[in-house]
């Protein structure tokens, strides 16, 4: 009695995993995908995204640090590892011309040295005046209420390295508002931490 009882139970795992793993390749019991992409709208709507100590070269093409990030996938990536499919999700690029002269922009703009298929247009606001928003203010940041009332137009400035710590605004090409906060300086990278809408 015993022998038929373990020979049931084991017909009924197989059973059992084979069912799970029909249902992992698309099976017909499966939920749909709600996993929201930027922009759609999805996600609760007065949430803050944050990243922190992103590192971000002062030179084109170093081997260690990258100069173009995505809140999407949260990385700063290298010149030369940018996906061909990344495109549309870079938010900004961060160019320098020497310590009097940096500034984030966008992806797609003509004074950034790389070209990077599928980029979208943001706006970047690199001089952010203390009476408008003061650097100290970032990090009590909790809610995307807070970043959606921003104004954000590009101006084509640029900061230096004395005027660290600052903030910098960009909306990105899905509207989503956000911030960047460059901390200090190395001889390599710019260390910066980045909230932005959900």
């Amino acid at each position: 009695m015993r022998k038929y009882f373990l020979l049931i139970a084991v017909i009924a795992l197989v059973v059992a995993a084979c069912s799970k793993e029909a249902g992992i390749g698309g099976g017909t019991q499966n939920p749909g995908d709600t996993t929201g992409l930027p922009g759609s709208g999805s996600g609760n709507k007065d949430s803050v995204v944050t990243f922190t100590d992103l590192k971000f070269a002062l030179t084109p093409a170093s081997e260690s640090y990258g100069r173009v990030f995505s809140s999407f996938k949260g990385n700063v990536y290298l010149d030369n590892d940018i996906p061909d499919t990344l495109g549309k999700y870079i938010d900004v690029a961060f160019n320098n011309f020497g310590s009097f002269s940096m500034f984030f922009t966008s992806p797609n703009d003509e004074t950034f040295d790389l070209n990077i298929p599928g980029t979208l247009t943001t706006l970047v606001r690199n001089m952010v005046p203390a009476d408008t928003f003061n650097v100290n203010s970032f990090d009590t940041i909790t809610h995307a209420s807070t970043l959606k009332q921003l104004t954000i137009a590009t101006d084509d400035e640029t900061f230096a390295s004395a005027d660290m710590p600052l903030v910098v605004f960009f909306q990105n090409g899905f509207a989503k508002k956000g911030i960047i906060k460059v901390k200090a300086i190395t001889a390599d990278y710019i260390v910066a931490d980045v909230k932005v809408t959900y």
